[in-house]
């Protein structure tokens, strides 16, 4: 049965997709497979959105994913994200794949977290199970020890010492061209064969210690890498804060204008009621003056009358 097999070609439906927050069950996917080691990354890739997966695989690729715990069946992880730290459950259960994400977004079946943990998970499970070439070192060292003590004593024999030194030119050139030490002469044991043993052993911690230097110059790359984008994330960040800024002092200057243009506004309305008040005022006298004269007029036309009256008696 092949890998994709085993996956259902991975045209496995959901089965109870939820768009709620973080912490619930993201969604759950039709899947065979036994072990999640048997999940590679075109596998995963073609049932997640392709923004994605390109996203989580950048994730993976920049060292911002952390296995917490981990087994065959399921795993949980910690992904730092542009936003945050989110936290993943991912697990087969009853012939599903069940991914969970603290995180919001609503990317489905699988996030770009959940797709950066199981690229992790992948590349964790494979060197989980490659062979190293080197053997635990302190238990070589405790036997070099148990057979320096129990080696024979006595002188050591030229042809011992002839091969030594013949061996002792093919690990120089070894060393010096980057290969692994050439396997010990066929002395017997002795001084000699401890000799050989130690140095084989000592060029073993060397290799380890290569390697372990290489995957360290690599990750502290790819944390140099990732710092390098979150200061010039910080950088545009600082940058549009500064933009801000000058955009709210512009507002408050023109709040304030506002303000004292309201100001005005209120006295010169004051003002007005006050010339209104005036005007009415006036206008009240004006009106009973009128009534006066009116009332002046009437005696003014009486009088003519009587003294029309008396002028024709």
């Amino acid at each position: 049965m092949t890998l994709r097999r085993s996956f259902d070609k991975l045209q496995g439906r959901l089965t109870g997709t939820n768009h709620s927050t973080g912490g619930t069950m993201r969604g759950k996917i039709a899947c065979s497979a036994d072990r999640l080691s048997l999940l590679e990354a075109d596998m995963i890739s073609s049932i997640v959105e392709p923004n994605a997966f390109q996203i989580g695989k950048q994730y993976q690729t920049e060292r911002r994913v952390q296995l917490t715990d981990a087994s065959d069946t399921e795993f949980t992880s910690s992904v730092m994200g542009n936003s945050g730290l989110y936290e993943q459950t991912i697990r087969l259960h009853n012939g599903h794949l069940e991914a969970k994400c603290s995180c919001t977004l609503h990317e489905q079946p699988i996030c770009r977290h959940g797709v950066a943990a199981l690229l992790e998970y992948q590349r964790w499970s494979k060197a989980r199970v490659v062979p190293r070439a080197a053997r635990p070192t302190v238990p070589r060292l405790e036997a070099e020890r148990s057979t320096a003590k129990s080696a024979p004593s006595g002188d050591v024999k030229l042809s011992e010492l002839n091969q030594f030194s013949d061996w002792m030119q093919r690990v120089v050139q070894a060393i010096q061209s980057g290969q692994p030490v050439p396997a010990q002469p066929d002395i017997e044991p002795g001084l000699v064969s401890t000799w050989t043993r130690i140095i084989q052993q000592l060029d073993e911690r060397r290799r380890e210690s290569e390697v372990a230097q290489i995957e360290l110059d690599t990750d502290i790359r790819n944390r140099e890498a990732v710092v390098a984008r979150l200061t010039q994330d910080l950088e545009a960040s600082a940058k549009e804060a500064k933009s801000l800024q000058v955009i709210c002092r512009d507002l408050q200057r023109e709040v304030d204008q506002h303000k004292a243009s309201l100001s005005k506004s209120t006295e010169l309305s004051r003002h007005v009621e006050q010339f209104e008040s005036e005007v009415r005022t006036i206008a009240g006298l004006l009106t009973e003056k009128g009534r006066r004269l009116e009332g002046l007029s009437d005696t003014c036309r009486d009088v003519a009358t009587m003294l029309k009256a008396l002028g024709k008696v």
